[in-house]
């Protein structure tokens, strides 16, 4: 402890000059700024979900789909609005990445007695008769189409490995270019694209107005606008590293990680504010810088410390995680929040030796503080309290949920989460699933017309299964072409169908073993995948059916498997660390106690406000451990700081009362309020981290100031060494 604090005051200089290098390296760092939001990048290779979607799209040479909704207030059928839809499919379809492009438009039309391949002239020239072929004729239209004939769809199928927000930012100018009907996107793709645009927003706009709050709730509290800025350095300049290191290593952030650097920005204040705090009350005992910096460590270096390492373990149990933007959280949290400690013990110091420093402080004592140092003799009223707390979460944790929706992402007034209820109002649903369909001969498997209606009486009960609309294959398009009710059973035919076909737009839909199936979703809850997969197995002819409701599916799974292994994992190490550092296994359960009642109040709080888990609110429970601890170690370690200066049981709690009560609730609220800059992110699942935060902030911070000293002063315990 001496060599440190005469170091920090001796080299004062020396390490200012070192971490203002550091921050212009991680300022520099910033111009690699990078962003992934694609779904692919969650599983790791050895996910058997995952490589059965990778192996089904590199068969068939597809990817993902995005779709075109158009709308107007008239007829789509309306001459003017079909050449609009016909160059949009024709030139979207031939963008590079996009494989097919399919709409309510026939690729053929009959007219008397020739069928003629449909074009502007065409459509100019006999607007009437296409239309009532659509209307009356063409079956695709009525998926793709509504009743009231306003709304429709083009569906884009990308190729396998496409750059889809390279397919997406060539889309967007062409909406663009027809003003006479409203137009716009939908799509795994277009998820992602959105994504991105948010993220990057939410990277450089957040922080700063986490910054802002927190400094505002310490001003509250310190009265001194050049410590509460001080106070708060070390935070923000190890959000500031943590984003250097993961930059500089050419990675990028997700949409877990990207709310890290405010994670670490609020979390890592609150040791700059116990050290600011506690070094203005040695200020007033002491003159001399080196003895109130080394007094000033004595009363907070071991919580200062401790809580950095339980909150760095509490993040660190993600790293175990089987979802990689979870493990990402949990390997740079941790980093970023040890920068911030580093900063705290070894820079803030530094700073503060060189700074003419208040010659008074404020008294502590309030009503607030007041409050907390009589609740030790309202033991009845707190265990009430408590009581209460945990029956209502208990009563509501059979309601918790797994939800893996992809548009949870999104606020409901939002322009995506619009396009998407559109779209699945109207059609059923953007997004899709692709099949592999035994076919030992390929293309010719289609002559064989008792397979044939096999598969079709197969995907007509594939229909009748819950979560799917539709189900197509090339089995359905040759019947359809053949203008039959059933399959034709003579080869020839299905010959003569097939010559019709572009070469290019039958590609996609076979290979030598096997014809692709598409069915759209709509709704796709858990159960229903687990109902799809018993049809798989249960029909051979059928060998795998997956997609990207499929994988969000497998992220449901993965965020259950991840949420138990880190909130187990993160209780273990906290409760270790605790008991080595205050030697006591009792004072390290003391230290727990005040955690299990808000991990409750956590899940209880997703559960009655329809949040539920979800692959960000999963890592709340573990974070949780490893922050709201930290207001037990500071009460804890203040009582033993009193006690080994020989006071009574009770005469170092109500001291440590009155000397943790204020900076405990501070940070706590300040933790909090700066949390609640998420309210202002385009993201919905953001909003429900902030909600859940003030929840676990105010039960951990209220519970370790009401309970732990109504354990010392009710038990045997409090007159040991503990």
């Amino acid at each position: 402890m001496e060599r440190l604090a005469k170091f920090v005051v001796t080299r004062s200089k020396v390490i200012i000059v070192l971490v203002a290098l550091l921050n212009v390296t991680a300022l520099i760092s910033l111009t690699r700024v990078a962003v992934d939001t694609d779904v692919m990048g969650f599983f790791n290779e050895d996910n058997e979900v995952y490589a059965e979607y990778v192996a089904l799209t590199e068969k068939y040479d597809v990817s993902g789909s995005i779709a075109i909704l158009i709308e107007d207030d008239v007829s789509l059928l309306t001459g003017e609005n079909l050449v609009t839809a016909y160059r949009l499919q024709s030139i979207a379809g031939s963008l590079t990445g996009v494989s097919d492009a399919a709409s309510y438009l026939p690729e053929e039309v009959p007219l008397a007695s020739v069928v003629r391949d449909l074009d502007e002239r065409l459509i100019e020239q006999h607007q009437e008769e296409i239309e009532d072929y659509i209307r009356q004729a063409y079956a695709p239209a009525n998926e793709s189409l509504s009743e009231d004939e306003s709304t429709g769809l083009i569906t884009l199928t990308l190729d396998y490995g496409a750059d889809a927000q390279a397919v997406v930012d060539m889309l967007r100018p062409l909406l663009l270019e027809h003003d006479n009907v409203q137009l716009s996107l939908a799509g795994d793709a277009v998820v992602g694209d959105t994504l991105q645009w948010y993220l990057q927003r939410i990277l450089f706009l957040l922080p700063p107005a986490a910054a802002a709050l927190v400094l505002l709730v310490f001003y509250s509290m310190l009265r001194n606008v050049r410590l509460t800025v001080l106070s708060v350095l070390p935070a923000a300049f190890g959000a500031l590293w943590t984003l250097g290191t993961i930059f500089l290593q050419g990675e990028a952030v997700n949409i877990v990680t990207a709310i890290s650097p405010i994670f670490i920005l609020v979390m890592g204040s609150a040791d700059g504010l116990h050290y600011t705090t506690h070094l203005l009350e040695k200020l007033s005992q002491h003159r001399d810088r080196y003895t109130v910096t080394l007094e000033t460590m004595r009363m907070v270096l071991k919580p200062i410390l401790l809580t950095s390492f339980t909150t760095m373990a509490g993040f660190g149990s993600l790293a175990w995680s089987s979802l990689e933007p979870m493990r990402q959280m949990g390997i740079y949290v941790p980093i970023g929040i040890a920068y911030a400690c580093f900063l705290s013990v070894v820079f803030l110091p530094a700073v503060l030796t060189r700074l003419h420093l208040p010659d008074t402080h404020h008294s502590t004592e309030n009503e607030v503080i007041g409050f907390f140092v009589g609740l030790p003799s309202r033991r009845t009223a707190v265990l009430i309290a408590v009581v209460l707390l945990m029956i209502v979460s208990a009563l509501n944790l059979p309601n918790l949920k797994v939800i893996s929706d992809p548009l949870l992402y999104f606020k409901q007034d939002s322009d995506i989460r619009r396009t998407f209820d559109t779209v699945e109002d109207t059609f059923g649903g953007a997004l899709v699933i692709i099949g592999d369909v035994a076919a030992p001969g390929g293309l010719k498997t289609l002559r064989d017309a008792d397979y044939a209606e096999r598969v079709l009486d197969l995907e007509r009960d594939l229909e009748r299964v819950s979560g799917i609309l539709s189900a197509t294959s090339l089995f359905d398009v040759v019947l359809e072409s053949s203008g039959q009710a059933d399959y034709p059973e003579s080869p020839s035919r299905v010959n003569l169908v097939l010559q019709r076909m572009d070469e290019d737009d039958l590609e996609p839909w076979y290979t030598y073993d096997g014809l692709r199936l598409t069915a759209r979703t709509n709704d796709l809850a858990s159960e229903d995948v687990e109902t799809l997969r018993a049809f798989v197995a249960d029909h051979p002819e059928i060998r795998a059916l997956n997609g990207t409701p499929i994988l969000y599916d497998e992220l449901n799974r993965l965020t259950v498997q991840s949420q138990v292994r880190s909130l187990g994992l993160a209780l273990a190490l906290v409760f270790l660390m605790l008991a080595v550092v205050f030697r006591s296994f009792r004072a390290a359960a003391y230290g727990l106690v005040p955690i299990a009642m808000t991990i409750f109040a956590v899940l209880g709080s997703l559960a009655i406000t329809g949040y539920h888990l979800n692959m960000v609110t999963a890592t709340l429970s573990a974070v949780t451990v490893g922050v709201g601890v930290d207001y037990a170690i500071h009460l804890i370690s203040s009582i033993q700081y009193y006690k080994a200066r020989g006071m009574g049981v009770v005469a170092a709690t109500e001291n440590a009362l009155a000397t943790v009560s204020k900076p405990v609730l501070a940070s706590a609220f300040g933790l909090s309020a700066g949390i609640s800059v998420m309210f202002l992110s385009p993201l919905h699942i953001h909003t429900q981290v902030a909600t859940v935060m003030w929840v676990a902030m105010t039960v951990s911070s209220f519970g370790a100031l009401a309970l732990i000293p109504l354990f010392y002063r009710r038990s045997r315990f409090g007159h040991n060494s503990g």
